[in-house]
């Protein structure tokens, strides 16, 4: 976490400068009383005025340098909260397969929509408001020490009734400008939820397209945050101001009645400022000190993902040679078991799969891509272990739910451009004009709002538009009337794009007329599995 808070060092530490000179204003104004009290009677009206006017510039001052103070706690604050975001989301992209998916969508989502952003309001925040808080615990500590009158002052009542009231009379622009940034919020954790539910679908290629579509959201939620914090900034900063006008106010007033001879206070008047200030920032630090606390919890779990979830680097495996191979392959969850799996998978041949609900088709394909670990067993490439190799652009997977991100058609047939969009254009000629030629030409900036006929033909169209070596189905045409699956079908084994290509679907359709067109038919049962 420190690395982070050395990250925004800068707003932090302009924050303690402007800190610092206006906690020093505050140390000389009670100068001012003192002067006052020392020497009133032996001066003019009119040098009482000007000490008056100094001592209103020196509060003035402090109001304004706590309001800079504030908007470089936003800016700083923002800042915190956007690395460990863009950090967090980069680890979770590059985990492997079976490590994401040992947590569920909604805990990523919750940790990236609402621990972060709480780890910088009740974790940096506070830490920050320490340190401040001492400058001015030692600033107002050395004048105490020389002995100066600690009694009661009226001026504490008289800035706590401000400090409530104040807020809500001019709340309301505040909360437009929080409501604001909560609906920007609403946007955010609609997109990060859209893109981790296309997780399977990353690879090498997408991840920088992702990773940019995130950070340009991410970066219009901020700037609504900060708008937010400039509001908050101003009202609080009013809040500020009128406290401070009630104490020019007070103070000319005992000014006056000095010079008029109808108080004799002293110097221990001068001490009321000190008095105020030195108590409020311990207990502001004993408050942030428990708040620091409460987020323990929450700063291990975040940091656990940026520690644990390193970069997940593999040699990229580009080229198909020869077969892929199933040694032995025991896969167990649950009472669902595959058992001594032993199959061989050649280069350029299509194969059905076909087997019962429930039998373990998906979780044969799973097994396939490394979604799921094997309890043992090998998965081989040209001979070759499939795991020591990053082969997300050598296979590509395709389920009957296959994600559909919230953007338009090019956007998500290419993964926002990491595949080109050339390629799928000049398909358009081989392509099946009665389906695909359509839904090409469709505007709209919302896939997700398509059939599921429409959404699978999109899925079909990314599939192609990879072009990887090894096709993996899983019910690819579920959705689709008969006469597009039949159109699609006929395209999977005729299509230019497709020659050579090893493709495995899963399908229900057992027709003879339908699996005829395969070269192989791999059965999946709960006796085990078998290829004829």
């Amino acid at each position: 976490m420190n690395t982070y808070i050395y990250k925004t060092k800068k707003y932090i530490i302009a924050q303690i400068l402007f800190d610092l000179a206006g906690v020093s204003c505050l140390a000389l104004s009670p100068l001012l009383q003192q002067w006052l009290f020392d020497y009133g009677l032996e001066s003019s009206f009119k040098m009482i005025l000007l000490i008056i006017l100094a001592y209103g510039s020196l509060l003035l001052f402090y109001t304004l340098s706590q309001y800079f103070c504030m908007i470089f706690a936003f800016k700083g604050g923002i800042q915190f909260e956007n690395l460990l975001k863009k950090d967090f989301l980069s680890s979770v992209f590059h985990m492997d397969s079976s490590t994401f998916y040992k947590h569920s969508i909604g805990e990523y989502i919750s940790l990236q929509g609402n621990d972060i952003t709480a780890l910088e309001q009740d974790y940096l925040e506070p830490i920050i408001s320490i340190i401040r808080c001492i400058n001015m615990i030692i600033v107002y500590g050395i004048v105490l020490f020389f002995g100066v009158d600690w009694r009661i002052a009226l001026m504490i009542i008289v800035t706590s009734i401000f400090a409530i009231l104040i807020p809500k009379l001019i709340g309301k622009t505040l909360t437009d400008a929080r409501n604001v940034y909560q609906e920007q919020m609403a946007v955010y954790v609609t997109v990060i939820t859209d893109l981790l539910e296309g997780f399977h679908i990353i690879n090498r290629v997408t991840l920088e397209k992702i990773l940019d579509k995130h950070e340009k959201v991410l970066n219009e939620t901020a700037e609504k945050r900060y708008l937010y914090g400039k509001k908050k900034s101003m009202v609080l900063g009013v809040s500020e101001l009128t406290t401070k006008i009630v104490k020019i106010f007070t103070f000319g007033l005992v000014a006056i009645l000095f010079y008029k001879k109808e108080i004799t206070v002293g110097t221990g008047v001068a001490t009321l400022s000190y008095v105020s200030s030195f108590i409020e920032p311990i207990d502001s630090v004993l408050y942030n000190i428990t708040t620091i606390q409460s987020m323990k919890d929450v700063k291990k779990k975040v940091l656990s993902y940026h520690q644990n979830n390193q970069p997940y680097t593999l040699p990229q495996k580009n080229v198909f040679d020869s077969n892929i191979s199933l040694e032995n392959v025991t896969f167990k969850r649950g009472n669902f078991v595959l058992e001594n799996v032993n199959l061989t998978i050649k280069k350029g041949l299509k194969y059905a799969v076909i087997g019962q609900s429930g039998a373990g088709k998906s979780t044969f394909f799973k097994l396939i891509m490394g979604y799921e670990k094997m309890n043992s067993g090998n998965i081989t490439i040209d001979n070759e272990n499939l795991r020591d190799f990053d082969t997300s652009e050598l296979i590509s997977y395709t389920d009957q739910n296959e994600h559909i991100y919230k953007a338009g058609i090019e956007d998500n047939v290419t993964v926002f451009h990491s595949y080109n969009m050339e390629k799928m254009r000049s398909m358009k000629k081989n392509i099946p004009s009665e389906f695909f030629e359509e839904l090409l030409n469709r505007n709209g900036n919302d896939c997700q709002c398509f059939s599921g006929g429409e959404k699978q033909a999109i899925a079909f169209l990314r599939m192609l538009v990879k072009n990887a070596e090894v096709i993996l189905l899983d019910e690819p045409f579920s959705a689709m009337d008969a006469k597009t699956k039949s159109a699609v079908e006929h395209y999977l084994f005729t299509g230019e794009e497709l020659k050579g290509k090893t493709i495995l679907v899963i399908t229900h359709d057992t027709s003879e007329e339908s699996l005829s067109q395969y070269d192989r038919i791999i059965h999946i049962e709960d006796t085990g599995i078998y290829m004829e």
